[in-house]
């Protein structure tokens, strides 16, 4: 769903709409909640709750997720209750979806007895919905001050550490070896995939973070040239091994002799060209997501802030919207 499907959705709850973090978020019958979008038409509602710790609800909950439709999990972990909520074919579907699970957990948490509590601490007090870094957490003002302080001080240890560019090269080279033996693998298979450029993307920046000792643009910039490279060799070798194959020689040789063809000007079929092209594209694809991840998780992990209200401006967004929406019907 896009922003105003949101905000109309928030509405409707008698929520609240966060543009920054895109979750809706406030308070159900004196629960602190807030419902994030997971992707793939999945959506969570979270709260933080405790009952009485000599019950177990484990079946309770399972009876919940089973009398609800559309609530496919319903997962208890410390002090977080998270509720799954699969979406429906159609936006207004998705969103009478989330309302009935929402209703029917607040309904279940009353039934059962159970409070509104600090996730960190577990004790009953005022909580509201907090950033902290990469983590949406519902806390009491305390708790937060108190993880905000952690955090700015793990911040400032990691800023301070010298990079080490060549123990990050180093890892860099590594992870893109794991990645790339990935996607010869599903090369192999006749596939392309952007699963592998997932992966690479992953071991290749993780890769120079963990020997790097931190992550920097130029940490990103390596990485990223690392696996351009790398996506040109493992569709060199993937051609090598069909060469190797057809001829009876061995990898090595089919692979010097086929790249040495095509750097003299050698044509080869254009599938050979069409298969890289699709190999960089859909590669790309998931290397350019962890990348992008990879610095917002970087610019997020020094924000940390409450939750709060929108200004006076979203009814009057929300007034145009619906009336924009009764005009197309």
């Amino acid at each position: 769903m896009d922003k105003l499907e949101w905000q109309d959705l928030a509405s409707q709850l008698g929520l609240e709409y966060d543009e920054d973090t895109k979750i809706i978020f406030g308070q159900k019958d004196g629960y602190t909640l807030f419902i994030e979008d997971a992707g793939e038409k999945i959506y969570r509602i979270c709260f933080s709750v405790k009952g009485d710790e000599a019950l177990s609800i484990a079946e309770d909950l399972k009876e919940l997720k089973k009398s609800t439709k559309g609530m496919t999990n319903a997962q208890l972990t410390r002090y977080k209750l998270v509720i799954t909520v699969k979406g429906g074919m159609t936006k207004g579907r998705t969103k009478e979806t989330i309302a009935e699970c929402l209703e029917a957990s607040v309904t279940f948490l009353k039934e059962h007895g159970f409070i509104n509590v600090c996730e960190h601490t577990g004790e009953a007090e005022p909580t509201a919905v907090y950033q902290v870094g990469t983590n949406l957490l519902i806390l009491s003002a305390d708790s937060f001050q108190q993880l905000s302080s952690n955090l700015a001080i793990e911040n400032q240890s990691y800023d301070q550490q010298n990079e080490n560019v060549i123990g990050g090269i180093v890892g860099a080279f590594v992870g893109c070896l794991i990645g790339g033996a990935v996607t010869l693998g599903i090369a192999q298979l006749g596939y392309v995939s952007f699963v592998s450029g997932l992966v690479m993307g992953v071991c290749t920046i993780k890769g120079y973070e963990l020997l790097g000792k931190k992550l920097s643009k130029l940490g990103i910039g390596i990485s990223i040239f690392f696996m351009l490279v790398m996506i040109l060799f493992v569709h060199q070798l993937d051609w090598a091994i069909l060469v190797t194959r057809k001829e009876g020689t061995d990898v090595f040789t089919a692979f010097s002799y086929f790249t040495n063809y095509l750097l003299s000007g050698g044509e080869v079929h254009y599938t050979y060209w069409l298969n890289l092209g699709l190999l960089y594209l859909f590669t790309g694809i998931g290397a350019y997501s962890m990348v992008h991840n990879a610095l917002g998780n970087h610019t997020l992990k020094y924000i940390t802030r409450e939750i709060i209200k929108e200004n006076w401006l979203r009814p009057v967004f929300l007034y145009f919207y619906r009336k924009y929406r009764l005009i197309l019907i």
